[in-house]
């Protein structure tokens, strides 16, 4: 299978014990240099097992992530620098390392409509996008993990007063929300809410601060991104909790078992801790929670 040619700007934000730095090249690929003398975070295996996926990644020299450029403490393409930062951008660049010895990484945007059929035709090596890990999903990729346990949080402006503690109290308001796993949770969880749906985070926001509709969902790794520094949006309640994964293609499980094999290793020597605590512990001022156990998705 020929990989399809890969677009838009590549960027490597490395991070590990020592946080890399990306250099940026002008023909779209990026890698990150390892400071002399400094000691690689996360030793690449030398038996990783064959496979469509892992083949690619080797022989392109590179790792190709699907993420998103908007969501700050998890993947935001700073647009001077060219460099991504973020909890998940972070673990990219790890896993990059973790199979090529190199945090070299090229990204790819994606939004909640193109990420399953980016990793179906090859576009991408793996998802990391605050993707939720759902049943119809599943019908259609592989996810490993999973990597985080986030509940349903809503976001509004500062001048509306309304209260929501469950999601029964969504009963009645025009609640704007992404395509996708937050729009059929909306559906199911609140049907007597009105959905306002749109297809990016940005377009979202801008109905919210339009006053199109009272409040805006999703999960609470998306609300944490968009309050981290604007003044104009403020957390409105949050609820529920579900898992998330990094998404893999169906073509080579065993790749997903690979970076299964990542995950249990950054979680045990606590580099996923320390990934969390400096992009996402410094916007909420908590301590990173427990990862949940890779491996199992706990969807039965």
């Amino acid at each position: 299978m020929h990989r399809t040619p890969r677009v838009l700007v590549a960027a490597a934000a490395a991070a590990c014990t020592t946080l890399l730095l990306a250099a940026c090249a002008s023909g779209g690929e990026s890698l990150a240099d390892e400071p002399e003398g400094a000691s690689t975070s996360v030793a690449q295996r030398e038996d990783l097992p064959s496979g469509p996926v892992l083949d690619r990644i080797q022989n392109d020299g590179e790792l190709v992530v699907g993420m998103p450029e908007d969501l700050k403490g998890f993947a935001f393409l700073d647009p001077i620098s060219g460099e991504y930062t973020g909890f998940e951008a972070d673990l990219a660049s790890m896993l990059a390392e973790y199979l090529l010895g190199e945090a070299s990484v090229r990204h790819v945007t994606v939004t909640a409509d193109t990420r399953e059929s980016l990793l179906q035709n090859g576009t991408v090596d793996v998802v990391l996008s605050t993707y939720q890990i759902t049943e119809p999903r599943l019908e259609k990729i592989d996810f490993a993990g999973p990597h985080m346990e986030l509940g349903t949080a809503l976001i509004s402006t500062p001048d509306w007063d309304g209260e929501i503690a469950t999601a029964d109290d969504l009963a009645g308001l025009k609640v704007i929300t992404t395509a996708g796993a937050a729009a059929d949770y909306l559906g199911t969880a609140a049907p007597d809410a009105t959905p306002v749906v749109f297809d990016s985070l940005s377009a979202c926001i801008q109905a919210l601060k339009d006053g199109r509709g009272d409040v805006f969902l999703n999960n609470t790794a998306v609300a944490i991104g968009l309050v981290a520094d604007d003044d104009e949006l403020v957390l409105a309640g949050s609820f529920d909790a579900a898992l998330f994964g990094i998404g893999t293609s169906k073509e080579d499980p065993a790749f997903t078992e690979v970076v299964n094999d990542f995950l249990e290793q950054i979680e045990a020597d606590g580099q996923w801790e320390q990934a969390w605590d400096r992009n996402v512990g410094v916007i909420t001022g908590e301590p990173a929670p427990t990862p949940p156990a890779v491996g199992t998705l706990f969807l039965d």
